[in-house]
């Protein structure tokens, strides 16, 4: 079966959306639970009943970012970090406004979209879901 040029470099374009998408869900994660915890420490006292929450929900972002970036269950941790960011922009950022000067919503709905996307297209040309897939056979 020939596969056209226009589809292997969309499938290269997908892998590209994917890595990227998942080092700043890695990046964005690990700033979180590393940095912004220990500059904010002084705080933690009056936001004590969510700290939980939060670094549960970040260990998660961390998690699914790792996989993300080797394309380990693309679709899956894709619809996983698509609600995060759903859940962040309705939790986290309303009543501010759209752009991130303004502590809007632009990057999580961008990371939001980059997600969905990736979801529904799959993992692109080079993942760990491919190999996997070589290897159980034909379903």
């Amino acid at each position: 079966m020939q596969v056209s040029k226009t589809t292997q470099m969309q499938g290269w374009g997908i892998t590209v959306l994917r890595v990227a998408t998942g080092s700043l869900f890695l990046w964005a994660a690990a700033h979180t639970l590393f940095l912004d915890f220990i500059e904010d420490s002084s705080q933690l006292g009056s936001l004590l009943p969510i700290v939980p929450i939060i670094v549960v929900g970040k260990l998660v972002e961390l998690g699914c970012a790792a996989a993300l970036v080797v394309g380990l269950l693309t679709r899956w941790v894709s619809v996983l970090l698509a609600l995060l960011m759903l859940a962040d922009i309705l939790a986290f950022h309303p009543p501010s406004g759209f752009f991130v000067e303004d502590k809007g919503f632009e990057y999580a709905l961008l990371r939001l979209a980059a997600s969905a996307t990736l979801a529904l297209a799959g993992p692109g040309k080079v993942a760990l879901d491919n190999i996997l897939a070589k290897q159980r056979g034909p379903v």
